[in-house]
């Protein structure tokens, strides 16, 4: 279904009213807001570091994990016969 302008979303009512909120706080529309936060989102998801809570019992875990190791891993589980 292509996103176009007049689409709708449904977006919790506790989301909803903090967004408000920060537009009142910020003197901004909620289509500046929405613009600005996916923009964020999508330029940062290729950055992050995924940080995991030590859980380890005994001898201490690693603290992040790339999102490389993380596809490396999913690659090297993933069964033979499946194409991407």
């Amino acid at each position: 279904m292509p996103l176009c302008r007049g689409d709708t979303i449904d977006i919790p009512d506790s989301l909803l009213k903090r967004a408000k909120d920060h537009m009142l706080e910020q003197k901004t529309t909620f289509r500046a807001l929405v613009i600005s936060s996916l923009e964020r989102s999508l330029s940062q998801s290729d950055q992050k570091e995924l940080r995991l809570r030590d859980a380890a019992v005994g001898k201490r875990a690693q603290d992040t994990v790339s999102n490389q190791t993380i596809n490396q891993s999913i690659d090297e589980q993933r069964d033979p016969s499946f194409q991407p």
